[in-house]
Parts: structure tokens; sequence; C-alpha cells
């Protein structure tokens, strides 16, 4: 079967279809420019080309406290240490600045950071349905392993094509079904399909398992593959042929028949049916043979303990049988040893009366054993122990994979499951699918439709249309992690009616940069952040520049960036010195208070700093996130996102303000400087070093002493208890505090 290109199914006009995002890329030129003094590479050239046509410039570089700052927060979302500035900052070497590069790409923070962005895309939450109960939460066995198979992807810098690869198809690519025992290989290929199981599912519920909801499920999950790789949103085509786009009905559900095979309405999976064994099929065979075995010995024991204890459990019901008057013992023992559905009026009658009275407890018979029947009960049931021990278990993975043979794809009627009509192949959307060269066959793989590798190798092929505007999404976003906003603004759509590139030729540019880089991100990222234009100041006033391109699409200044919402967090606790750094694992709970606030959960964590781990390990949820991350703007996760909003809002400060998390940690950070200061004169420098990444002025270390003695005077003047020295350490946990809330802190320089 092939991807076929049916000329008869382009029934939308032309010139739509000439869209620029839909065409292969293009081989672009680099511009020569007059003023060749700012030119580190070729991006800048591209840049200024943009700026001369306007007569601006680029802003100057940013100084090195700044650049540093802000290469560590993009790179690994961390602040850097005093000594991690310092050694930067003194380096003189023309090649300081790519070391810091290279030192920062290969920490294994690089893939937390990146990771998230990625997760975001993909819709990632740890939860398994729709996430509309805060006091209620549905985790799904082991759904971290894809998150930590992201980070571990990025780390490894992990081709985007493979990456791809594995996450659309990785079951189609190994014979995991008839392996006698999984191989590392397989158990990465098969974690990565988690991509695909992201989209809630609350199936798990019988009045939910309905035709229509497994429709939404399989709808949810290719739409959120559409825009996240390809930059478009498809869903108006559900039901009609797109008003605007050239995306046809026919294409939504040609698009759908992809993933069908995986989500089959016809062939349903409920959750805890659609995670496979972590132990392959033949493993789990002889797990099951060696369970079963060590079940029997367990009966025979339990066997030996009845005997036992059956003359003390007869003596119990004897004696319990003499408290009833003669006449009706009998009948009375008969009645409850007769089965409930086969019992007379009489027999009842009387099992209502007397069968919960006549129970032989284990109580009761422990009670009148002698000690040697004691003991041989105790050894018996050590002997269970001891046996029950030798048991194997195995866990789950959250997989994807075909359920069974493929059936038939129809377009819905009005977008009604309960309305198919006519049947439609598999085939990538008619608008990328017009160069021959990018027809991919349809080999059925390992058991499988190989329908998602098909689409895999399309999407991973930069010759074909598809493949094209899956490089040109990805390097947006990319960009836009890097300066605030995407060359394409409309991150999410690449369509007719998104926005207009504003630097066409250079998205193309940095397209087949990204492949001759072979789609790996460090150097593609080193590419761009050697750039002058990345590397210069966010701080320009400039009445020309905002007169002509008041909206800096022009980049004749870096934009200056509020920390994302993980950022945030985190690096409060890298200053307070808290911060756990260890990776990967299940994710730490989090639960609601009766304020309504959501905070992380403290008791029964793996060890006692699981609370102070990085944001991307915290439990993650749809809808109910914590307070301090939903003021920050965390995302709502109910598809994907593919760029993060900004707010300013007033409930932003009053929580940095009066947030408990936050006020524990300006304590532990004051705490830290006093530890390491060496004079209560050093305590404000290095406050600022370790917070603000720089010395104070003058200016602003008067008025911290300031702060220090006001504060000092009211706890002296307020508690009668508080010693000079105290009343000192509070007061620079004042100003702690104060650091944290600046905007200075809060920003990417």
């Amino acid at each position: 079967m092939e991807f076929v290109c049916n000329e008869s199914r382009f029934v939308v006009a032309a010139e739509p279809r000439q869209h620029w995002s839909f065409q292969p890329l293009a081989r672009v030129n680099v511009p020569e420019v007059a003023n060749t003094s700012r030119v580190r590479n070729e991006i800048d050239a591209f840049v200024i080309q943009g700026l001369d046509g306007k007569g601006l410039t680029l802003a100057e570089d940013a100084d090195k406290y700044s650049l540093v700052r802000r290469v560590y927060f993009d790179l690994l979302g961390l602040p850097p240490s005093p000594d991690e500035i310092r050694a930067f900052v003194q380096n003189e070497s023309p090649q300081a600045y790519e070391l810091l590069l290279g030192r920062s790409m290969e920490s294994p923070h690089f893939g937390e950071r990146w990771g998230r962005h990625w997760l975001d895309n993909a819709g990632y939450v740890d939860v398994q349905g729709l996430d509309n109960d805060a006091g209620i939460i549905s985790n799904a066995e082991n759904k971290w392993l894809y998150r930590d198979y992201v980070i571990a992807s990025f780390n490894s810098d992990k081709p985007f094509d493979r990456f791809l690869l594995e996450q659309l198809a990785g079951d189609e690519r190994v014979d995991w079904r008839n392996a006698d025992q999984y191989t590392a290989e397989m158990q990465t290929l098969l974690v990565a399909t988690g991509f695909l199981r992201n989209s809630a599912d609350d199936t798990i519920a019988n009045e939910l398992n309905r035709r229509d909801v497994h429709h939404q499920i399989l709808e949810r999950t290719h739409e959120v593959v559409m825009n996240n790789l390809l930059g478009l949103t498809i869903q108006c085509a559900k039901c009609h042929d797109h008003k605007y786009e050239p995306l046809l009905q026919t294409d939504y559900y040609q698009w759908q028949a992809l993933f069908q095979p995986a989500f089959n309405p016809d062939k349903w999976l409920q959750p805890a049916a659609r995670q496979i064994p972590s132990v392959s099929a033949a493993e789990k065979k002889r797990i099951d043979d060696h369970n079963m075995q060590l079940d029997q010995q367990i009966a025979s024991i339990k066997g030996q303990i009845a005997e036992v204890r059956k003359p003390f459990e007869q003596q119990v019901l004897d004696t319990k049988l003499a408290q009833l008057p003669e006449p009706i013992r009998a009948d009375t023992l008969t009645a409850i040893r007769t089965p409930t559905d086969q019992r007379s009026e009489v027999q009842k009658y009387l099992a209502s009366k007397f069968e919960e009275g006549l129970k032989v407890k284990p109580d009761d018979v422990a009670a009148i054993m002698t000690g040697p029947e004691k003991d041989r009960v105790a050894e018996f049931e050590k002997q269970i122990s001891g046996v029950a021990s030798q048991k194997r278990t195995f866990q789950h993975w959250q997989a994807v994979y075909d359920a069974g043979p493929p059936t038939a794809t129809r377009v819905l009627n009005r977008g009604d499951p309960m309305s198919p009509g006519e049947e439609v192949t598999p085939a990538m959307i008619s608008a990328l699918a017009l160069a021959k060269t990018s027809d991919v066959d349809i080999v059925p793989q390992f058991g499988s439709s190989g329908r998602r590798f098909a689409l895999a190798k399309w999407l991973t092929d930069p010759q074909s249309p598809a493949g094209s505007l899956a490089i040109r999404v990805r390097v947006n976003r990319i960009w836009q992690h890097l300066f605030g906003r995407g060359i394409v603004k409309t991150t999410d759509n690449f369509g007719v009616t998104g926005t207009k590139p504003t630097h066409p030729e250079l998205l193309d540019w940095l397209s087949g940069s990204f492949i001759a880089d072979g789609k790996k991100l460090k150097p593609f990222l080193t590419r761009i952040m050697t750039s002058s234009a990345y590397r210069q100041s966010s701080i320009r006033v400039d009445d020309r520049c905002l007169s002509s391109d008041p909206e800096n699409t022009l980049l004749w200044k870096q934009r200056v960036r509020r920390l994302e919402s993980e950022s945030v967090r985190d690096a409060i606790l890298t200053v307070s010195g808290k911060l756990d750094r260890s990776m990967g694992g299940a994710p730490i709970p989090v639960e609601p208070r009766p304020d309504g606030s959501f905070v992380i959960k403290k008791e029964g964590l793996p060890t006692p700093t699981a609370q102070y781990r990085r944001t991307i390990y915290l439990l993650g949820r749809r809808n109910y996130h914590p307070t301090l991350l939903s003021v920050f703007d965390q995302p709502n996760l109910t598809t994907n996102c593919s760029e993060r909003s900004t707010s300013a809002v007033v409930l932003q400060s009053l929580t940095m303000l009066n947030d408990v998390f936050v006020l524990e940690q300006a304590g532990a950070l004051a705490d830290r400087v006093m530890a390491i200061a060496e004079t209560k004169g050093r305590w404000i420098s290095t406050a600022f070093e370790i917070t603000l990444g720089r010395m104070p002025t003058e200016r602003e270390t008067v008025w911290c002493q300031n702060a220090i003695i006001r504060e000092a005077d009211y706890h002296r003047q307020n508690d009668a208890q508080c010693s000079v020295e105290e009343a000192e350490k509070r007061g620079f946990a004042r100003v702690c505090h104060t650091l944290l809330n600046t905007s200075e802190f809060l920003l990417v320089p």
C-alpha cells in the first residue's frame, strides 16, 4: 500500500496549497552585508540584513554577567553559582564563551531543561484521565519512564529523526512480541511510544467506555501529533472541509487512519489492558508458571495449618452451639452449613438469628490452642513467608502498539461516530503530499500494520513537503526558546491563517543547517547561541528602533524574558542551597489543601530531600499545579502546549511575598549566606552574588543595611526574647526574601 497523491482530491483553491510552509525547503544563500563587524556567523548576516532595511543595528553585546546567567537559564533552567560566574568573567580566552556553552550542554540538567520543552509539546502529564477533580489523582503506572526517556534522549543528543521514529513507531522497529527476553533497546523503543499515550483516557470507568469516547481519544491523539510536529490545527476538518486552510475532511480521516490500528474504536483497549508487561510474553509465562508452583506449595502448607487448627475450631463451635437451646442446635448447624441460595425459610430465619454468633474467629481459636500447636502453626506460617518471598513480579509500561489487524477508517458525517460514511485509506494530508518522491510504502512490521513507521519515515524525510514542514516547526520552536518568540510567531499554526515569518530566508537556512548538523540539538544550539544576535544586550533605549520596529521583530536587541514557572521554583531552591539534583524516577506527589492551594506532599517520600527535587520530577497534572507554579503560568495540558504564556499579575507578587515555601527558602538562603560569608560585612554582597549573579551597587548596599537595622529594631521591640544576634538574622532573612522578589531574579537578562 502507498501514500497516494490523488489529484482529484484537491478541490481547494491552488493558492492556499502554494503556501510557503507547505513547500520543500529552499536552498538559501547567505546575504552579504556592508557592516561585517558584528557578523559572528551566518545568522547575523540574515538579521543584520533585515535591520539594514530599516536603518537599524544590533545592540551592543551583553556584559559577561548577563550572558552567563542567560546561558545557564536557557540551557539548564538553573542560575549559575558565584564560582561559575567568576570562572567565566575572569577567563580572557577567546574560546571562553564556547567552552561555557560546551560545559553547560554536557550537564545532565540540559536534558531536564530541553526535555521539559518537548514534554509541553507532547502534552505529557503523569495522570491518566481528564483530571477534572482536584482531590482525585489517577496515576498511570510507570508513565514517568517516558519523561525519563525524553530527558536521556536530549542529554545524549539523539538525532531528531531517530527521536521521532522511536516515539511514533518504536514498537514497529523490533520483534518484541516474539522475543524471549526484552533487550535494553526493546525497552527504550516501547517506552518511547508513550509519546502517543498522553491524551486523556477515562475509559477505565465503564460508564465512559463508549464508542464516542473511544473516537474522542483517537482524535485528540492524532490532533496533538499534527500540532506538535507540523504546527497545524486540523480539528475543523473533522466535520467539514476547513474554511480557511487547505485541509479537507478526507484529510482528517486519512491522517487518522495512520493511528487507528493502535487506538481502534472497533477493538478498544481500556487503559489497564493497553499497558504491556515489562517482561516479554515468554518471560511472563515463565514467571506465571514459577509463581503457580509456589502457590501450590503455599496451598499445601495452608492445608497443614488447617489440620492443626481443625480440632480447636470444632471445640470453639461446640462451645458456641452449647449456648443455644438444645432443640434448635442441630437445625441451626444444618442451616449455616447449607448454601445461602438453597436454604428453606426456616433455615434462613435460623441463619439470620445465629450465623454471625456461631462464626469461628481466628482469635477464638488462638485463645484455646496449646503451646506446641501454636509453635507448629507459627513454623508453617514462616514457611509460607519464605515461599512467598520467592515469587517473581513485574511492572507495566505505558506503550502503544496495534490492537489487532486494522479495521476500516471512515469519514464520519458531521464528525458523528454513529454516522460513518465512505471508507478512506491512510495518507498524508493532501497539501503536503504533492511530491511523488515522498510516497512511502506501508509495509507490516513485526506483527504491526506499519502505518506509524511509514508516517515517521515521511516526517523525517527532509525532501518531502511534510518533512520540510516538520523541520521548520522544530527549528522555529528552538529559536523561540532562545529569543522569546519564534521566527513564525504562531508556533502552533504554520498554516495560511498563521503569521508570516519575520525572517523567511533565515528560517529555511536554519532548517538546512539543522539537517547539516545531523538533526542534533547541541551543535545547532551552539550555532545560534554563538551569534551576535543572541549575545546582544537586552537593555537598549533607542527611539529610532522603537518607532521603526516597536515589537522588536527585527531583533535590534535581545528580548527580556521572565523565567518559566519551573525555573522560578528551581532557581529559588538553587540559591537557597536546598535543590536535590538527583534525576529520574517516580514523580513526587502533590496534594490539595483545604484553603484551595496545592503543595508538594512531604510525607512518605523516598528521601528527606525529595520535596526539593527539580520541578520536572513533581507529579504532572493537567489542571491542578502547585500554587507557586500556577501563578507563574504553568500551562493546563488538556491537549498540549507549544508556547508558554507569560502574564504579569498581582497574584505573582503576593505569592512571592507570602508563600510558605518562598519564606522557608528565603530563611535557608540567609542561613547559607551567613555560613559561607567571612564576616557580617560580607552578608549583603554574598547574597547578591548568589541570587542575582553580581555584586551590589553602593546604593543597594546602603538600602540593605538600613533594612536590616529597621527589621532588627522591630523584632527587638516586639519580642522580648529576641537577642540582638537573632534580630539581625531575622532582618537579613527579610533582605534575602526581598532579593527573591526582585524582577532581576525572575528575569532572563
